[in-house]
């Protein structure tokens, strides 16, 4: 049997990361609330087991993917039968190895994402429990999930986890941003065309499928078999009722329909992945629901979006794997690249640079770096702010992050803004209508990114000298204080730099 939500349940409690609430709760903001708190601490996943006003049987599983600060991914690597102790430089060499060898899926004739149909007058998305999960939000949101398309010129499926507003019983508007490569099969072929873009949203399912849904990939590369990579076993499809789409047999709920051309609907206020509320209301992508399709008692998954929650592990754990893919697909001089940084203290891009010798590999190095990062597809451009460090920076250590930043950046000569171009809106929420009337479009705003040079330009002694464990003592001594941290009675798990040094990605 395809592993599926249900064994990820199951494995959840084997490991005591679950709790079971038989309660009545109510989806209107108490399910998410309790996704925050957990949050707060690293805590468990909850299975709701009787949810107000919802027919007997539906579950809601809140904060699946919750971790903690330095480790996001745990409950990701419980999902995929990874060691969840792993640090994260470890974590995202496993899952680098994976992706290294992907997986086309099967496509089989049936699956218990089909055992009850609705379709015409049957379908009520306000049937099921979706949630408010703020004050001041537009309407109800589906925040996990795999969005399925198809690019019409080829055999190429895309599959992107996006915020989905719940509109009406039978509209969904769904919310990419404008680099994803859901827009651009949309603008530039189906609409341009005068073609409905048949989709299918499906929750549940194998995670892994998800996890892969939520990376920007370069354009032609199927999430389908990144999900096969690093599941190690090919996903199983079938196919949709109401079109030619291939949908993971085991998902518990997949919503079909087709978004039409040039259509739009008002979407929002709503909160958003990087730790705060966005608004106001802006045109976005109207699904027109033709059918549903899910397993006999469903259980919906549910995310939150604030500081701790399983939105911010899943980008921790697991987004900047696409920025990864991108650094290797077109052989950018990079170790490591990052989409957002933790402190949301805005949406940032970093990457750590390949630095030969100092100052720079030849006159203008740092220069053609930018240039070639903000021409990626996906996290390139979109972003407000880039920060470029050295490669033995942990850029996924932020205490890292930041010495290196306010150590190597004179803010009169590493400080530069780009020329206007599309950012997301959820950056620019500040701007007064009328400027957001001129230059808005779905999801974007024309505006300008902050770039960081944070490499460091010369060798010490003019140069900082970074003070930590392993630029101060000899190696074969932090070798012994960390072997012998736990032996002096010490409980908190001491943290070495050295994986990341070590690390080959």
């Amino acid at each position: 049997m395809a592993y599926d939500l249900r064994d990820f349940v199951e494995d959840l409690r084997k490991v005591g990361e679950l709790r079971e609430i038989d309660d009545e709760v109510d989806w209107n903001y108490e399910i998410p609330a309790y996704e925050v708190i957990g949050g707060r601490f690293g805590g468990p996943a909850f299975l709701f087991n009787n949810i107000k006003g919802t027919s007997k049987g539906t579950r809601v599983l809140a904060a699946p993917f919750v971790g903690t600060f330095y480790r996001p991914h745990r409950k990701a690597a419980i999902a995929l039968g990874i060691d969840p102790d792993l640090d994260r430089a470890q974590w995202y060499q496993e899952l680098a190895r994976r992706m290294m060898n992907m997986l086309r899926p099967v496509e089989v004739a049936k699956g218990p994402c089909k055992e009850v149909v609705l379709k015409g007058k049957d379908i009520n998305l306000l049937n099921f429990p979706f949630t408010y999960h703020a004050i001041g939000e537009g309407g109800r949101y589906i925040f996990i999930n795999a969005v399925v398309i198809r690019d019409p010129d080829s055999f190429w499926i895309n599959t992107g986890n996006y915020a989905i507003e719940v509109f009406s019983r039978n509209r969904l508007v769904v919310t990419p941003y404008a680099h994803t490569n859901f827009v651009s099969i949309y603008n530039t072929k189906y609409q341009l065309r005068g073609q409905s873009m048949p989709v299918a949203v499906c929750l549940g399912g194998d995670p892994a499928v998800t996890m892969a849904a939520g990376m920007i990939m370069p354009p032609g590369v199927t999430e389908y078999d990144i999900a096969g990579g690093i599941r190690g076993v090919p996903m199983e499809l079938v196919k949709a009722e109401t079109s030619d789409l291939l949908v993971p047999a085991n998902a518990e709920i997949v919503i079909e329909g087709e978004i039409r051309p040039y259509e739009r609907l008002p979407e929002g206020p709503k909160i958003e992945a990087f730790g705060f509320s966005v608004g106001p209301r802006q045109p976005f992508y109207p699904i027109r629901v033709h059918c549903i399709t899910h397993r006999k008692n469903p259980i919906i998954w549910d995310i939150h979006t604030s500081i701790g929650s399983s939105t911010n592990a899943l980008h921790d754990s697991l987004g900047h794997l696409g920025y990864w893919g991108q650094i290797k697909m077109f052989g950018l001089p990079l170790k490591f690249g990052c989409s957002v940084s933790i402190p949301r203290t805005g949406a940032t891009g970093h990457a750590g640079v390949y630095k030969k010798k100092y100052p720079e590999d030849y006159p203008g190095f740092m220069e053609d770096v930018k240039n070639i990062v903000m021409g990626q597809p996906g996290m390139g451009g979109v972003l407000s702010k880039d920060v470029f460090f050295d490669d033995d920076v942990n850029i996924l250590d932020y205490g890292d992050f930041y010495e290196a930043m306010f150590n190597q950046v004179n803010p009169a000569r590493d400080m530069s803004k780009t020329n206007p171009f599309p950012v997301m809106t959820i950056e620019a929420s500040w701007m007064e209508e009328w400027d957001r009337d001129k230059f808005t479009g779905p999801g974007t705003i024309l505006s300008q990114k902050l770039v960081i040079d944070a490499t460091t330009k010369e060798e010490p002694p003019m140069g900082a000298k970074r003070l930590n464990l392993e630029t101060l003592f000899p190696e074969r001594l932090q070798k012994w204080v960390m072997e012998n941290w736990g032996r002096l009675g010490f409980k908190e798990e001491p943290r070495s730099n050295r994986s990341w040094l070590e690390a080959k990605l």
